[in-house]
This record gives structure tokens, sequence and C-alpha cells, in this order.
């Protein structure tokens, strides 16, 4: 019993710890750019050592934790059945991740590169995929796109925003681009056959 308890309170200071040294990152990344900031001023910031800082990652690892919360934090909620066509919903459900990277250029493109080099064990984009492609998914059904297909769409529409993403972070395309070019792929993934 007391063996418990004290792992649960070790676990829950770690969790309170890595939540401090996050949003010092982010605060830090945010105010100095990532390419500035040292993980000894995380370390300062958070009130943590160097060796807590590492415990929880590298600057690249930090860095995507803090946009893995950031995206969590903004993803939409289901649609309500009716409220909504399948291609507003599908165009208009990566605005907010889309407006996120927009807020810090440089910091999305760090990001994005972390990403292309495949930082091992990104559970965040794996969630973030599976609730993504379920919620497009059920919008597709409900405006009447049988399931398999539904299911194919949505894997479609979140190739597209991750592709739409590393060409926004390359300079090769700009917001307003983004978002026509993922209204296109909605109403394509969403037209029935044989019209």
């Amino acid at each position: 019993m007391f063996g418990e308890q004290v792992q649960s309170t070790r676990a829950a200071q770690k969790r309170r710890t890595t939540t401090r040294i996050v949003e010092a990152a982010a605060q830090l990344f945010a105010e100095n750019g990532f390419q500035s900031t040292t993980v000894r001023q995380i370390a300062a910031e958070a009130g943590v050592s160097v060796g807590a800082v590492m415990a929880v990652g590298d600057k690249e690892s930090l860095l995507g934790l803090v946009y893995d919360q950031a995206i969590a934090d903004r993803i939409p909620a289901p649609p309500e059945p009716g409220r909504a066509t399948a291609v507003d919903y599908l165009a208009h459900y990566f605005d907010p991740f889309l407006a996120l990277f927009a807020e810090n250029d440089d910091l999305a493109r760090a990001y994005f590169r972390t990403l292309a080099r495949g930082r091992p064990g990104n559970a965040a984009l794996g969630a973030l995929r599976a609730l993504t492609e379920n919620n497009l998914m059920a919008s597709m059904v409900d405006a009447g796109v049988p399931e398999e297909r539904a299911r194919l769409g949505a894997q479609v529409m979140f190739a597209a925003y991750l592709g739409e993403l590393m060409l926004l972070a390359a300079g090769s395309t700009d917001h307003q681009q983004t978002a026509a070019r993922l209204r296109t792929t909605a109403a394509f993934v969403t037209a029935q056959e044989g019209n």
C-alpha cells in the first residue's frame, strides 16, 4: 500500500516536472527561437537541472512535445450530424493546425525538419492521425459516403494535410494556397461515383 502511494506520488511529480519543462521550452522557443534556445536556458526557466531536461528529451524532442501539445489542444470536435457539409468540415478541419504553424514560421520549420528526420516514438502524431481520420471518416459517413470509401478518403485527407505542411515549411506555398488545395482534396474525396 505504502509503496503504491510512493510510486503514485513520484509519477505525479514526474508529470509536473515534464509539464514545467515543456512549458519553459515553449516560452523560450517563442521568445528566442529554436536555434538560440539552449537546454541550459530551458532548465533555468523550468527551475530544474539540465539532467532533468535531458531526461524529458533533447531540444528537438522538446520542440516536438511543444507542438504535439499545441496540436492536441486544437483538435476540432467531431461534427454534429447535419450541421456542416462533409466538404466544409474536411476543408476546415485543419484550419486550427495551419493557424498554429502560421504563428511562428521559424519554429514551424524547425518542427517540420524534426518530423522529416523521423523523430522516433512520435506517439502524439500517431494519435492525431487516428483521431483525425476517425473524425473525418465520421463526417463523410454522415454525409452518405460509404464507410470503406470514407476510411480511404480520411487517409487521403490526412496525407494531403502532411504534404501541405511540408510545402509550407519549405516556403513553396502560402496558407491561402494550402487551404484552397485542402478544400479541393476534400471535394475530391467526398465526391460520389457517377456524379
